[in-house]
């Protein structure tokens, strides 16, 4: 039997998928902010709601998921509250401490007595961490105080959102361009995503939750070094990631909170 949370869950995962929240959600659908929002999803009585069709579709319409496959979904028990966790078991750690052996274990996923429990609004799959924006760097692109989702299992995508973590060297977050050897443009510093950038520019190569980095340039350089972090002789902004390097990893990004 479907349940209506049932529904909201499936619906939250798969947006999470994409890096929308609901709020995110319900904006690129045409509709209220708040439409999604959990507020919204509990009746006077206390019983929780259906969505209404009409925003439902809307909503999957913008996921690129049909109605039939949807229900499939459903009924194969996909995306239901009991595959996911809420914020309460979610692990964290601030940015600046991101370093270091022992802090993953051979999967990707946190280990260690370093990482705390934190509380964030919503819910998110099972397995994803949160990571603290500590530093004012990243501004306007990622507020000091903001959280990242960060979903170790799903494999970063071009123009993804990306946090690789190296054992012997600072954290980096930013765009994964895909090109070979694979490459991040870095929120910060001197590159596209700097705080000298203009919001004008920003805007341009980075849309926020309604699909991310769908503007980044293509021009960056495939060749280059081969060192963790060393930069593009065509782009010194352009952060190299080697294949197979040891300590390194690159995992997708699915939310930021603010």
């Amino acid at each position: 039997m479907i349940r209506p949370e049932d529904v909201w869950q499936a619906l939250d995962s798969m947006a999470l998928e994409r890096g929308l929240t609901p709020s995110g959600l319900a904006r690129a659908a045409g509709l209220d902010a708040t439409t999604f929002n959990p507020s919204r999803r509990v009746g006077a009585n206390g019983a929780v709601r259906w969505p209404a069709m009409n925003s439902l579709l809307r909503a999957l319409a913008v996921l690129r998921v049909s109605l039939s496959t949807f229900g499939q979904q459903l009924e194969r028990g996909e995306g239901s509250a009991d595959q996911r966790q809420t914020a309460h078991r979610m692990r964290s750690l601030p940015l600046s401490r991101l370093k270091g052996a022992g802090l993953f274990n051979e999967a990707g996923h946190p280990a260690g007595l370093e990482w705390e429990d934190i509380t964030l609004p919503g819910a998110a799959p099972l397995g994803a961490y949160a990571v603290r924006i500590d530093t004012d760097r990243m501004e306007p692109i990622l507020r000091e105080g903001s959280s990242l989702v960060v979903m170790p299992d799903l494999p970063p995508r071009w123009s993804d959102r990306v946090l690789m973590v190296r054992s012997d060297a600072e954290p980096v977050v930013g765009i994964w361009d895909g090109l070979f050897p694979p490459g991040i443009m870095p929120f910060g510093g001197n590159g596209p995503f700097s705080p000298s950038s203009t919001v004008q520019e920003v805007a341009s190569r980075w849309s926020g939750e309604e699909g991310a980095g769908d503007d980044v340039p293509l021009s960056f350089g495939s060749e280059g070094g081969s060192e963790v972090g060393a930069g593009d002789a065509q782009n010194p902004n352009r952060v190299l990631v080697p294949d197979h390097a040891e300590g390194v990893l690159v995992q997708r990004i699915i939310m930021v909170t603010v």
